[in-house]
């Protein structure tokens, strides 16, 4: 695949400004970086045609320099050596092959846990010293919050809440700091997701490979990671290799549930798309129902990497 070039199609008003808006959301709830950092990659290595394209990969080059300039614990740190490797790795996969972006990004992914890895072994870092550095942190954060919402004198009758507050979150922050880099691998499939996307409105390019999500899929293949991370949490002794392979069947759950609802979608969308009654019956499920939906849409995404139900329906077409 060759470097692309900048087209002069530009995109739709609309869906830039429906990106825009993801973007930000990212930027609240997760690392600015692990948007920023793939974006500037995969802006910098198109040949530019046009001013904008030069502004725009000053802006996030500069974004993304600031933001590994900072200073943090070790956490952090740890977060933006996985942010360097893997938008890395991205930009490579970007230039030389003809993957979906779902197998660039987790490609990505694994380079950047690999190399994490070796670094924090290089450095004689361990895994308790980042737990306890991430709980910490997670627990300072949770007083903050509760003193700023409760105020420093609490009302006698919210002594008992704040003792029920404390309570559950001193059984999630471990679960927390335990799953911390499920957290950061499923923060860096969405912001390679963004960054893909804001790419294409900013420099459109046609070799971006971008598919509707009701045909999102990845190989079959993959699922075998899962069955060895299952094994592992099974079979596995150390507590060390249990909780990795845990995290690891996080990020693969998250996968087949994606898988599960893109089957679901394509159902409907064979009746002609979701009316204003379904709609309804999906939030009421989505709020009152969660668990419930997420192991549906777990169970029809491991049904559908072994049998592709998409193939077997028929269109609209086909039936007629």
């Amino acid at each position: 695949m060759s470097v692309p070039s900048e087209s002069p199609r530009g995109g739709g008003g609309l869906g830039l400004l429906l990106v825009l808006g993801a973007g930000i959301v990212f930027a609240i709830s997760a690392p600015i970086g692990l948007l920023t950092v793939p974006l500037a990659g995969l802006v910098l290595v198109t040949r530019f045609r046009r001013p904008r394209a030069v502004v725009t990969a000053s802006l996030f080059t500069g974004i993304s320099l600031w933001w590994l300039a900072q200073i943090g614990d070790p956490p952090d740190q740890i977060v933006r050596v996985a942010a360097v490797m893997g938008s890395a790795a991205f930009v490579a996969t970007f230039l030389s092959t003809s993957w979906s972006l779902t197998h660039r990004s987790l490609a990505a992914i694994g380079v950047a846990a690999a190399g994490t890895g070796a670094l924090l072994t290089a450095a004689r870092t361990s895994w308790p010293e980042i737990h306890w550095w991430v709980e910490s942190r997670v627990e300072f954060g949770v007083q903050l919050v509760l003193a700023r919402l409760l105020g420093n004198e609490a009302r006698a009758g919210d002594e008992a809440l704040v003792a029920q507050l404390e309570t559950w979150f001193d059984s999630v922050i471990p679960l927390m700091a335990d799953f911390f880099p499920a957290t950061v691998a499923v923060q860096m499939l969405a912001g390679f997701a963004l960054a893909t996307a804001l790419y294409r409105r900013f420099v459109p390019a046609a070799e971006v490979a971008w598919g509707k999500f009701r045909d999102f899929r990845f190989s079959e293949h993959l699922g075998w990671i899962a069955v060895v991370a299952l094994a592992m949490v099974l079979l596995a002794k150390a507590a060390t290799l249990k909780l990795l392979a845990a995290n690891v069947l996080v990020v693969a759950g998250l996968l087949y549930t994606l898988r599960g609802a893109a089957v679901a979608w394509f159902g409907l969308t064979l009746t002609g798309g979701p009316g204003l009654l379904t709609t309804g019956l999906i939030a009421f499920s989505v709020v009152f129902m969660l668990p419930v939906l997420l192991i549906g849409a777990i169970f029809i995404g491991v049904v559908d990497a072994g049998l592709d139900l998409r193939r077997r329906w028929p269109t609209p077409q086909e039936r007629t």
